[in-house]
């Protein structure tokens, strides 16, 4: 069936409203962050000050004793006692940063919509649209953490990523819409690459949160040896380390078993494709090492003696490996996977 062009023209206009929409919203956190003197943490508990253990924070094996610290030295006021703490954003800045995050949100993903209609197929079949998909999804993650967990703090930290990941997006990897090629015309692409685009927007959401929690961790731990922090000013806005350890652990949690079914669920496309599940192509192994390491962090996780910062370390070097498959081996390795508009 032919391209509809209107359509496909109409996606390309929401992506950029989207963009926008975005930058605007990211703006806004950081008005909040810059000029709310006092952060309700949109109902958050008054874990900002809540006495952490010291220990939480130093390599397990490397001695000394356990002592507690405070998150930070300015405790934001919270609702008044007894009553429910609110799900929803509090203060000007953050109403406002929330409804353009949401509103972008629906740019997003009325853009994806028009242009899978444009093509009459499923819409990420090239690096242009997948990038477009899995930012929306990290997205959709932020909104459901801030309403959900009332994270609503990591707004500018996920926006700053998202925008820029799409402003390359419109801008470098932008492809003209088309049909798919040969080797995606199967209805696996709906199942293989939409789990995918799950997990990887679960992963980019935790790989900022565990980035915070190092940042956060490092600052208390100066803070407590009676040395300056500079990041201080900024993480007082935050909960305490242990808060953001734990979100960032859950986004892992859900994001590992979803990603283990779309490598599951691309090895069966691949037999269906090439007549063997397995063959070591180059997307094919940095997914399997994508998926070790993860699951490395998860049993450090599980492993009193690198639970903290040795885990997310663990972490943040999967969310390494999980950039290069996503990017790198598009960019500069050939293989039967280089269909995404970038080899």
């Amino acid at each position: 069936m032919p391209i509809n062009a209107s359509l496909s023209d109409l996606s390309n206009g929401l992506l950029l409203v989207t963009v926008v929409l975005y930058a605007l919203a990211m703006l806004c956190y950081a008005s909040d962050f810059a000029f709310a003197r006092h952060r309700l943490m949109a109902g958050l508990p008054d874990t900002s000050v809540a006495e952490v253990p010291a220990a939480e924070f130093v390599a397990a094996g490397s001695g000394g004793p356990s002592a507690t610290v405070s998150a930070s030295t300015t405790p934001p006021p919270t609702a008044p006692p007894g009553a429910p703490a609110s799900r929803w954003p509090t203060g000007f800045w953050l109403r406002l940063a929330f409804g353009l995050t949401c509103l972008g949100l629906t740019a997003h993903v009325l853009a994806i919509l028009t242009r899978g209609i444009a093509e009459h197929r499923t819409p990420w079949g090239n690096m242009y649209e997948f990038i477009a998909a899995f930012t929306c999804m990290a997205v959709i993650v932020l909104v459901v953490a801030s309403v959900w967990n009332r994270a609503y703090y990591m707004g500018l930290f996920v926006m700053i990523p998202i925008v820029f990941g799409l402003g390359i997006d419109l801008t470098v990897l932008y492809t003209p819409a088309g049909s798919l090629v040969p080797a995606l015309q199967s209805y696996w692409i709906a199942i293989h690459v939409t789990a995918m685009i799950v997990a990887i927007g679960l992963f980019i959401f935790g790989a900022v949160v565990t980035t915070l929690y190092l940042l956060a961790s490092r600052s208390v731990r100066r803070l407590a040896a009676g040395q300056p922090s500079a990041s201080a000013g900024i993480l007082r806005h935050l909960p305490a380390p242990a808060v953001l350890d734990r979100l960032s652990y859950r986004s892992i949690l859900f994001a590992f078993p979803v990603w283990t079914f779309g490598v599951m669920a691309g090895a069966i496309w691949a037999d269906h494709a090439w007549g063997r599940y397995w063959g070591w192509d180059p997307k094919e192994t940095w997914s399997f090492i994508t998926w070790v390491v993860y699951a490395m962090f998860l049993h450090a996780r599980a492993t009193a003696g690198w639970r903290g910062r040795r885990a997310a370390y663990i972490q943040l070097i999967g969310f390494g490996c999980l950039l290069f498959n996503v990017i790198g081996v598009n960019l500069w390795i050939t293989g039967l996977h280089s269909y995404a508009g970038m080899g």
